[in-house]
């Protein structure tokens, strides 16, 4: 872990700061496709995105099977498009990017952070029953539940994360997977690019502005530039198509 977390430190200090961004201030150009990728051969669903110091791209498909065991494939793209290489394994510069693009404070401003929260409830097909210590309680029906509903009741555990009073990720009865829906500028720009209900794609600053990125949908692991300047996202385009799109990032 410590050699990761200096490779990332070197990562960001290689690339020329940006400085603290103000959402509604900038430019951004329309989503323009780089490179279509046929997942027809690849296994599980896309889980990781990372932009390289040369442009480049690498990308993960992961499969877990019913006994939590991963099988993933590993794929290189050029900054030209060329078509998506296989390769073996993660590269060093992409566990390094990955490292910050998907923290829980923003790189550079320790200040900004997510607020975490986990609850948990027992729900039936009525309602929400909850235990508070004093018995179960139904909070969608009036009146005491019925002793069949309690019987029947199931732990639904849902974890939220928010910045700013803004919800970026809701996970029921799953783990929060850091960086699928999200994704940081580098330090110390203090800008997250986060996927919201409606799969688009939405900035959010330090001051709490938002700004809905126009054209942009379907979104997946949205992921910056390390110089700041741009934004990249898959795109998916049918059951087994997706598209790497970019978007020019202007101050």
């Amino acid at each position: 872990m410590l050699t990761v977390f200096i490779v990332a430190w070197l990562a960001q200090a290689v690339s020329p700061p940006s400085p603290a961004a103000d959402v509604k201030a900038l430019a951004l150009s329309a989503p323009k496709p780089l490179v279509e990728i046929d997942a027809g051969k690849l296994k599980g669903d896309p889980a990781r995105l990372a932009w390289g110091a040369q442009q480049e791209f690498y990308l993960r498909w992961t499969e877990t099977d019913r006994f939590g065991n991963e099988r993933s494939s590993h794929l290189l793209v050029a900054p030209d498009g060329t078509a998506p290489a296989p390769t073996d394994g993660q590269p060093s510069w992409a566990a390094a990017y990955w490292f910050w693009k998907s923290a829980s404070v923003a790189p550079g401003v320790p200040e900004l952070k997510f607020d975490l929260e986990t609850r948990q409830q027992m729900k039936t097909s009525t309602g929400t029953v909850r235990d508070d210590g004093e018995g179960m309680h139904n909070t969608a029906a009036k009146g005491p539940p019925e002793l069949s509903d309690a019987n029947q009741a199931q732990k639904v555990t849902t974890a939220t994360i928010k910045l700013k009073g803004q919800l970026i990720v809701e996970s029921v009865n799953k783990p929060v997977v850091p960086g699928l829906t999200f994704g940081w500028a580098p330090s110390p720009m203090g800008v997250l690019a986060f996927v919201d209900d409606k799969k688009r794609l939405v900035l959010i600053d330090r001051a709490g502005r938002k700004l809905e990125v126009p054209g942009a949908t379907d979104v997946l692991l949205p992921a910056w530039s390390p110089d700041g300047t741009r934004i990249a996202y898959l795109q998916k385009k049918g059951k087994k198509a997706y598209t790497l799109n970019v978007i020019e990032v202007g101050r």
